[in-house]
């Protein structure tokens, strides 16, 4: 049975969630992302052996959300202020809603606290996801991670209450 959006449960992120959080971002880069950057790139950007306090903090200290669906966390997305910092979505749940119930919680909570606009940097495989929420391009930007240059793209957008 495929999964449907209407099964899908947005909540708050919890400290138990961390390592499935974690375990998605890496899974998603290293399978996902795979057709717009290489392997190489893709280690730089989710190593192995992930740095779990950095994440923790980033995390608990953002309006993080989590996509649960059979009981398992298939997505999540933080924010802080009018920055849109994360939105990922495992592999086996991609274009069933869960990105875009994501990113209208995150832009509404956005527009809620009073902010005119909503900015993030995308990546190349989620530039076109952003593009038809009605982010435009700000720039092009290169990345560099451990030794590997990624290239991403200043986006943002308005949004209202």
């Amino acid at each position: 049975m495929k999964p449907s959006a209407a099964q899908l449960c947005l909540r708050p992120y919890d400290e138990g969630d961390l390592q499935s959080v974690v375990s998605l971002f890496y899974d998603t880069i290293h399978s996902v992302n795979l057709k717009d950057y290489t392997p190489e790139q893709a280690d730089a950007w989710a190593p192995k052996k992930p740095d779990l306090s950095r994440w923790q903090g980033l995390l608990k200290g953002e309006d993080t959300w989590v996509a649960v669906q059979d009981g398992r966390i298939v997505g999540f997305a933080n924010r802080d202020g009018e920055y849109f910092d994360c939105l990922y979505v495992h592999k086996d749940y991609q274009r069933r809603g869960v990105a875009k119930a994501l990113a209208e919680r995150i832009e509404g909570r956005a527009a809620a606290e009073g902010h005119a606009k909503i900015r993030t940097n995308a990546s190349l495989t989620a530039r076109p996801f952003f593009e038809q929420r009605g982010y435009a391009v700000v720039r092009r930007q290169c990345v560099h991670r451990a030794g590997h240059v990624l290239v991403n793209f200043a986006m943002e957008r308005s949004i209202q209450k």
